[in-house]
């Protein structure tokens, strides 16, 4: 059986650890804590967790190597977010926080909390009653953990979701980016991006150091692909090439409606899309 444990933070805010999901979750309705309810959420991560291990061998695969019809529910939720990509290199995997914590931020929102939030170690699911908001930071660097300037999210703003990828995050990263937030209609979309656009920020360098993802985890998904492993101080040329790579697929991606907006950071620079 999985190791678990609830611990509340506040009324209304509860950390639940269970297997490898450590999520922050939050709710109220109209107003009033619903902690009972938060920590009741241990069981709907349980039983998300179950469902995408039970495809655990094709989620582990490349989305052109998967056939659709063969997964159902979560695994395909975290199918078609990284499908949406149009990126080869991605598993379903790229998705599994971000699917996780929709799982929970919508069975909140589904038992009356009016306010719900699920963070799943940085990949965030937001849910918002009409009228209602949220005051939030995201991660500014993932290698020292800095949190971004307070942000003010309305349910107008139709932002159910915001994931962070980027060095020195939970998974693997094959490109150079600090951090890299995607803010999406939902979690596993946006966590599917991120981990996407993040990528796209690797520059061939002397600066940045490297290996096969199979030589730090042999369990990983993407074995065969190169991850960065440090980055030392890049030049002006590099930063500005990697900043571009970045936001020329993050404007490809926009324009096919897949993400509301996006933000990076790269050593001292901030770059965003729509700008």
């Amino acid at each position: 059986m999985e190791e678990r444990s609830c611990r509340i933070l506040a009324e209304g805010q509860v950390y639940i650890e269970y297997g490898p999901a450590a999520m922050k979750v939050l709710a109220y309705a109209n107003g009033e804590p619903l902690t009972e309810l938060c920590c009741r959420a241990v069981h709907v991560i349980h039983r998300a967790l179950e469902e995408i291990s039970a495809s655990g061998p094709l989620l582990r695969r490349y989305s052109g190597e998967i056939d659709p019809t063969r997964l159902s529910g979560l695994p395909r939720i975290m199918y078609d977010a990284v499908a949406r990509t149009e990126e080869p290199t991605l598993t379903p995997m790229a998705a599994v926080a971000g699917t996780v914590a929709d799982a929970v931020a919508d069975w909140l929102f589904s038992c009356g909390a009016t306010v719900a939030a699920a963070n799943n170690g940085g990949d965030i699911a937001l849910r918002l009653a009409p009228g209602n908001s949220i005051r939030l930071r995201t991660v500014r660097s993932l290698l020292t953990g800095t949190a971004s300037d307070p942000i003010v999210l309305r349910a107008e703003d139709g932002i159910g979701g915001i994931c962070t990828s980027g060095l020195g995050g939970r998974s693997f990263t094959r490109g150079v980016v600090e951090s890299l937030s995607v803010f999406s209609s939902r979690a596993s979309q946006a966590d599917a991006l991120a981990t996407h656009l993040a990528n796209c920020s690797y520059i061939p360098s002397e600066r940045v150091a490297s290996t096969l993802a199979k030589n730090l985890d042999p369990s990983t998904d993407i074995p065969e692909l190169s991850v960065v492993t440090a980055v030392d101080t890049l030049t002006e040329e590099e930063r500005r090439q990697a900043v571009s790579q970045v936001l020329e697929e993050a404007k490809r991606q926009y324009a096919r409606s897949n993400y509301i907006c996006m933000r990076g950071y790269l050593q001292g620079e901030t770059f965003f899309w729509p700008e």
